[in-house]
């Protein structure tokens, strides 16, 4: 009888504890095996945008109460001030004269609202406890994210940042501060600078023809901090388009880097698997973005979030509590010039793409590790 119970305790704790080695064997063995998807855990733009001109002038001032306080329409809430721009007003006309006048200057500034992003993953005590004691052995590793000798806690709160990345890089790029989801959270993010109302908009359907149009506005505006951004489905269709003739020379404004990239008027491109793509109307947007006037602020680097651990009184089903470990971070995209970003919107899908029928599942994948 003594025996039965200690069998059924085992299975019990094993249950508990390991569930990640119950999943591997599950898989057909341990050979290969990995939760990690490249695909999911990378993501350029937002990468790109957190090292910005504005993004560093941005991190400068998050130490500085002149710049983050409470303030804007609602007092309570926390803004930071982003580095305006001065410019000067048409001259006053002096033409009878022969002395010209100082213009006036004018500035254009403002603040952007800093929100928080968090992931909580709770436990019970039981769970906790055997969690610090389990190794995870070289039979039993999860490749990509345990290493051999981790504790399974450590190599679940490896899996923790990396979920909290995956949240964090679609709120920059999507979030909206009056918008939420399962994976968006309430966020000042890129989405939002690139939806305001004095930001320019042309249709992509002709895509030569915009191109030729965006060309335009940054051969008046100037300046050596552009990209581009789309969706990698959305570059398959620029690589369509965007080909050399018989002679080898590509239309004009359009070229190749030194990796074979497509770059325009310079400027070259990122394809982000987190810019949006309809895929039941079959187009996508482009962005236009100058990194002198946008950049992404988070205080904590993806990875190094402030981590807050609780310890929760609730009756669970065993009689226990449970442990809480937070992963906290905050900041905001902020945009100072309008006129230095654009969209093309509108853009068809690569007409290859649209052959594969469970494509969209697969685009929009909405957890780090897609079925």
């Amino acid at each position: 009888m003594n025996g039965e119970i200690i069998t059924r305790n085992a299975v019990d704790t094993k249950t508990l504890a390991s569930n990640f080695i119950d999943i591997i064997g599950g898989c057909g063995g341990v050979e290969g095996f990995s939760l990690r998807n490249e695909l999911q855990a990378k993501f350029p733009l937002a990468t790109w945008l957190s090292g910005t001109s504005m993004a560093r002038q941005m991190r400068r001032r998050s130490a500085d109460p002149q710049y983050l306080h409470h303030g804007g329409e609602n007092e309570s809430r926390w803004v930071m001030d982003i580095p305006g721009t001065a410019y000067t007003a048409d001259p006053t006309n002096r033409s009878e004269d022969c002395c010209w006048t100082l213009p006036e200057f004018a500035k254009c500034a403002g603040n952007v609202p800093i929100l928080a992003v968090c992931l909580k993953d709770c436990e019970n005590v039981l769970d906790n406890m055997v969690y610090k004691d389990l190794n995870v052995t070289s039979r039993a590793a999860l490749a990509g994210l345990s290493l051999e000798g981790e504790t399974l806690e450590q190599t679940e709160n490896r899996i923790r940042h990396l979920w909290m990345a995956f949240y964090e890089m679609h709120t920059a790029i999507l979030g909206t501060t009056q918008t939420s989801d399962n994976i968006v959270k309430p966020f000042h993010g890129l989405l939002e600078v690139m939806a305001g109302d004095a930001v320019v908009s042309v249709n992509g359907a002709n895509l030569l023809a915009a191109f030729d149009s965006v060309g335009c506005r940054m051969d008046a505006l100037g300046g050596s901090e552009w990209v581009f951004a789309g969706n990698p489905l959305i570059y398959r269709t620029l690589e369509a388009v965007a080909t050399p003739d018989e002679r080898g020379v590509y239309p004009a404004g359009w070229g190749r880097d030194a990796n074979g990239r497509l770059t325009f008027h310079g400027a070259g491109f990122i394809d982000d698997r987190t810019m949006p793509v309809d895929m039941s109307e079959l187009t996508g947007d482009i962005w236009l973005i100058d990194g002198n006037s946008t950049g992404l602020f988070l205080k904590y680097n993806i990875g190094e979030e402030k981590e807050i651990k609780t310890f929760a009184e609730q009756t669970l089903a065993n009689g226990c509590g449970q442990n809480c470990t937070y992963l906290y971070n905050y900041g905001a995209v902020a945009n100072n010039n309008a006129n230095r970003v654009m969209v093309i919107s509108d853009v068809p899908v690569s007409t290859a793409c649209t052959q594969i029928a469970d494509l969209a599942s697969i685009v929009n994948a909405g957890t780090l590790i897609p079925a």
